[in-house]
């Protein structure tokens, strides 16, 4: 009997005790976890740097017409374009110019110099630029983020125009012989 009053006890003892652990307070902490997006832009690597428009003379010695054309002349297609914040997009370059020494001054009826129309497609509103003299630009602002969609942007040159000296526009400029080149830098930065 005593055995039974002491498993009667120690079962009270152990209710009376899962009683007191209920009735104890239950306590959270909240723990933040914070970080910084940076705003920042990325531009992936162009399919080609270099658009070779092939020989642009035409049997007279002019600019070839082909080449004087609105249609799309050359293409480089540049995948892998966003920026998270608000951002620039510039668009700069020089002209095609005669790329050996000439030990005179340029003739009137000829150049050296070639103009051209490129065109960045695939942003939200497409950037035209001319390149005459070299220090030339052409830049849009955004006030939101931004990627190109698939394939990416597209840069197309078209629309050839021989220059004077003074890098004026005139047609039926006689072309210098030997290799032109000019170039074309797209910049996407942060406006932050």
């Amino acid at each position: 009997m005593t055995h039974r009053l002491k498993l009667m006890i120690a079962g009270i003892a152990l209710f009376g005790m899962s009683g007191v652990a209920h009735a104890q307070s239950v306590a959270s902490s909240q723990i933040d976890i914070s970080s910084t997006v940076i705003g920042a832009c990325a531009l992936g690597a162009p399919d080609t740097t270099l658009i070779n428009l092939g020989d642009l003379t035409a049997p007279n010695g002019l600019l070839d017409p082909a080449k004087k054309v609105t249609t799309t002349l050359g293409t480089a297609l540049i995948a892998d374009a966003w920026c998270n914040t608000s951002h620039q997009v510039k668009i700069e370059g020089q002209p095609m110019t005669l790329q050996r020494t000439v030990p005179y001054a340029q003739p009137a009826y000829m150049t050296r110099h070639i103009t051209f129309d490129a065109k960045l497609v695939g942003w939200p509103s497409g950037l035209n630029f001319r390149p005459r003299s070299g220090g030339d630009q052409a830049s849009a602002d955004f006030y939101e983020a931004r990627a190109a969609a698939a394939p990416g942007l597209r840069l197309n040159i078209s629309n050839l125009e021989t220059l004077t000296a003074a890098r004026a526009e005139q047609a039926g400029l006689m072309l210098e012989h030997g290799d032109y080149k000019g170039t074309i830098t797209i910049t996407l930065a942060p406006s932050n």
